[in-house]
């Protein structure tokens, strides 16, 4: 009986102690995002501030995360890439990116805006063209980190529209037969292209979780930590308890 009651404790200890751990760890990681996510908007702000740049300067700069574009160009309306499971106001559809040769002879893709995907997967939405030379304004974008996906995406030949899970911009800019720039623009959601209505450009309202929520989220996993310990030592301090008086008893 006293081996059975001693296995007990020990494998309520390892429980305790594997929750307590991983409440912690979460905890820290949160604090860990709430810093990332400092650094992020102290940068987003630090290079709105700048003026804008063409494309070459931008290439030229280590990291042109948020700063902003100013390029003049035309845009290749035959190769438009559609990226996937982009959700606007609970509705699927696409971010619409296309390829633009700015004047000096650099290629970047477009993020032109969001795109409904219809009632059939199958079937593609209609590509608005912008013809005629462009002159748009817009914000750099690097994906913070690689997307998920189910399995690593083959790109079709010969198939465009081009239906992309993710942004690989060396892999669409060797079907496309030229070297793209590692990141996309964003164009300024107000702005018209080529005489077009602007598609809905939502990069203002992206909600991004503050670092001050991330914070929350720590203060609530050492909660959490605290209270199993509590819960722990309180249901210790019972058995004890009980095990002595049977003892007096």
């Amino acid at each position: 009986m006293a081996t059975r009651t001693r296995l007990k404790a020990y494998l309520a200890l390892i429980a305790v102690f594997i929750v307590i751990g991983t409440c912690l760890r979460l905890s820290w990681w949160q604090l860990e995002r709430a810093e990332e996510k400092r650094v992020w908007l102290e940068s987003q702000q630090q290079q709105a501030k700048l003026p804008p740049a063409n494309l070459s300067s931008l290439l030229a700069t280590p990291s042109p995360q948020h700063r902003r574009a100013r390029l003049e160009g035309q845009i290749d309306n035959a190769h438009p890439v559609l990226l996937d499971n982009r959700i606007l106001n609970g509705v699927a559809g696409y971010h619409l990116l296309s390829p633009m040769q700015t004047r000096e002879g650099l290629w970047v893709l477009v993020n032109r805006g969001w795109l409904p995907r219809g009632a059939r997967r199958d079937v593609l939405p209609e590509i608005p063209v912008a013809e005629g030379e462009i002159e748009l304004e817009g914000t750099v974008y690097q994906s913070p980190g690689e997307a998920f996906v189910l399995k690593d995406e083959q790109l079709p030949d010969n198939q465009w529209p081009l239906r992309v899970q993710k942004v690989d911009f060396h892999a669409i800019g060797e079907k496309l037969g030229v070297e793209l720039a590692p990141f996309e623009i964003r164009v300024k959601p107000e702005l018209s292209l080529g005489g077009l209505s602007p598609l809905p450009r939502h990069w203002q309202d992206i909600t991004v979780m503050g670092p001050q929520q991330h914070k929350a989220y720590a203060l609530q996993w050492l909660g959490l930590a605290i209270a199993a310990l509590v819960i722990f030592l309180f249901a210790g301090t019972r058995a004890q308890k009980r095990r002595l008086t049977g003892k007096l008893q």
